[in-house]
């Protein structure tokens, strides 16, 4: 048995009994900068943070390699916002961790009776937002985490919708009570 990669609980392998293998990977990092109008000698292009790394693959299902293609499909579906580290060859690949953002199936082949016999399935994993917020672009990562907010205190903060919450007290307020389990 073969294992050419690792999700969670899921693997990519090539065996007597199963074929499940990648048919590619695609991996994309960029850097958040802002340009500058202001020509008081501060530079023109100022860098922000590195954006969130995205991980995207795909792999071709069938019933006659062994895998029921549809309860497949479904049961990544379960596992949409879960997160865990991608490995490739036995080692990770990426961020430390990545969250499951995405999945598709496409160019199925369907028996009389509708069930699934062959289909590629599309994931999309995310870089986890609680690594990437202490993450800084350039050659030195001395952030430091802030307890308060979850934001980055170094050179600027790590601005993203997704470290954005309501405070504490107001998430009290807005908890949904049972009145009936309180007596």
């Amino acid at each position: 048995m073969a294992i050419m990669a690792q999700w969670n609980n899921k693997s990519w392998e090539v065996s007597r009994s199963r074929i499940a293998a990648l048919n590619g990977i695609s991996a994309s990092v960029k850097l958040q900068t802002e340009n500058n109008s202001d020509a008081a000698g501060s530079p023109a292009t100022k860098t922000k943070a590195l954006e969130l790394q995205n991980l995207s693959f795909d792999f071709t299902l069938g019933s006659a390699a062994g895998v029921d293609v549809r309860s497949e499909y479904e049961s990544w579906i379960a596992l949409l916002g879960e997160t865990a580290p991608f490995f490739l060859g036995g080692r990770r690949f990426g961020p430390a961790n990545v969250m499951l953002t995405g999945v598709s199936l496409d160019n199925t082949v369907l028996d009389d009776y509708g069930r699934i016999l062959k289909g590629t399935i599309a994931i999309s994993l995310t870089e986890s937002s609680e690594e990437a917020s202490s993450k800084k672009a350039g050659p030195a990562n001395k952030a430091k985490k802030s307890s308060a907010a979850g934001v980055s205190t170094g050179t600027g903060p790590r601005l993203s919708a997704v470290n954005v919450s309501a405070p504490s007290a107001d998430k009290a307020k807005l908890k949904p009570s049972n009145t009936q389990l309180s007596k």
